[in-house]
């Protein structure tokens, strides 16, 4: 009993010291704690792989055209419906959501793009995920397994989330993870069901 004490506190200080440094970014203080406990025999060598191999990286391709005439700086977050699509620009953010839109069918396409003036290897990307609205427009929920992320070097990326309900009302947020810099970039949101977009109250 004392050894695994010991082997415990060994574990917490290692913990404790990544996390008081600055530098260290947060992955790197989740894969040592993996491999501590692992070491110690407190988990299965291999156990958290599978929820790593979840992560979506978008599929290079596709294009964003804005329709003309859309005033794609006229603030941090501009979109526009056409058609089955929805189009959003994004100018310096961290993390906005889309306006609410109904789903035409169980699925979306997403074709984005960003830029940063991050040079960080760890702030490369930007997140897309969707969430529903419910019935009675109170409160929304993750849409399981919806996150992509998307690579930050101008170039388009496209992927299709699906796991939407038809006739029901989603919104999109967009995600950075760096505390300091932003992107730019934008969206093509496609398989709407409607060319009606809805905002709740308190919501940005």
């Amino acid at each position: 009993m004392k050894r695994t004490r010991k082997w415990i506190a060994l574990a917490l200080a290692l913990c404790l010291a990544l996390s008081l440094s600055a530098c260290s970014p947060k992955e790197t203080m989740k894969n040592l704690i993996v491999k501590t406990v692992t070491a110690l025999g407190f988990i299965e060598e291999g156990s958290g792989e599978e929820e790593e191999s979840t992560d979506v990286m978008a599929a290079a391709g596709g294009e964003v055209s804005f329709p003309e005439g859309m005033d794609t700086t006229s603030g941090k977050l501009v979109t526009q419906v056409e058609g089955d699509t929805l189009y959003v620009a994004f100018n310096g953010i961290a993390n906005r959501n889309t306006e609410y839109f109904v789903a035409g069918s169980d699925t979306i396409t997403v074709t984005g793009y960003a830029t940063t003036e991050s040079t960080n290897e760890n702030y490369q990307i930007f997140k897309v995920a969707v969430w529903e609205l419910s019935e009675d427009k109170t409160t929304t929920s993750y849409v399981i397994g919806s996150t992509v992320y998307y690579t930050t070097d101008g170039t388009c990326y496209t992927q299709t989330i699906s796991g939407l309900t038809p006739g029901k009302q989603y919104k999109v947020n967009i995600s950075y993870d760096s505390s300091i810099y932003y992107v730019t970039g934008g969206l093509k949101i496609q398989g709407l069901g409607s060319e009606t977009l809805t905002t709740i109250e308190g919501e940005e």
